[in-house]
């Protein structure tokens, strides 16, 4: 074979296209292989680059508001700051399901911090260790967050019943409130843990109740089975809150 391929000029040339075939598909797969083996950091870089324009925005916002108020504020802060975390373990096929994250306390991260995904809320940190914690999930019973349909501002309460991963419920709506499939329900900000405005889903349908209320079902906007990167929010007026809020119910 060297010799027909050495001495044939016509041969050579069919072998050496070959070759290059050969090779360039070969080349082709491990630039493919080493892609996907990068995604992994690349994903890693986009959750932190993520998190750092929200932080960016935080400040902004503050910012523009102080102006608005023209007060000068020497001792400004942003109410809310954000970091990023690995998904590296997680449920949805139990009654309460929790959530683990590669970071912990020495990361910064701490027990009541909001956790969201790209498309809406996630939990909030029921646990932390030094290096890990555990988010207690909205796919738990025992998870519970103050809700607003978007576009009339009326709220309610937000929880699972256990029993679809991708359905929740929204109680406590008045039945004269107009409300209608495909409505946006978000965050209602009445709590020190969720911003206002984070997506949680949309109206997939709903009854009445009694006939004073409603009993909405609300599609989750997050895909609990494809959870990867999320951004944890601290409020840094949490305690500030939490103490004038029980001072007044103690008064």
């Amino acid at each position: 074979m060297f010799l027909i391929v050495e001495n044939n000029q016509f041969q050579r040339a069919k072998f050496i296209q070959f070759a290059q075939n050969v090779s360039g598909n070969l080349y082709g797969k491990i630039d493919n292989f080493k892609a996907y083996l990068s995604l992994k950091e690349a994903n890693r870089a986009l959750a932190n680059e993520n998190a750092g324009l929200r932080n960016k925005l935080a400040s902004l916002n503050r910012i523009e508001k102080t102006k608005k108020d023209t007060i000068f504020d020497p001792l400004y802060r942003q109410q809310y700051t954000y970091r990023s975390a690995r998904v590296i373990n997680n449920s949805v096929g139990k009654q309460y399901n929790f959530i683990t994250l590669n970071k912990g306390a020495l990361d910064g991260i701490a027990q009541d911090m909001a956790v969201i995904s790209p498309s809406g809320i996630v939990g909030v940190v029921e646990a932390v260790s030094e290096h890990y914690s555990i988010v207690l999930g909205v796919l738990n019973r025992n998870f519970k967050v103050s809700a607003k349909i978007k576009k009339n501002n009326y709220f309610g309460t937000l929880s699972w019943s256990g029993l679809n991963s991708e359905i929740c419920q929204l109680n406590d709506i008045p039945h004269h409130v107009k409300i209608a499939k495909g409505d946006t329900i978000i965050t209602s900000g009445y709590s020190n843990v969720f911003p206002e405005g984070i997506k949680i889903g949309i109206i997939d349908d709903f009854d009445l109740k009694d006939g004073n209320f409603y009993m909405i079902k609300v599609k989750l906007s997050s895909d609990f089975r494809n959870l990867n990167y999320v951004t944890l929010i601290d409020n840094l007026m949490k305690a500030e809150q939490s103490e004038l809020e029980k001072k007044a119910t103690h008064d």
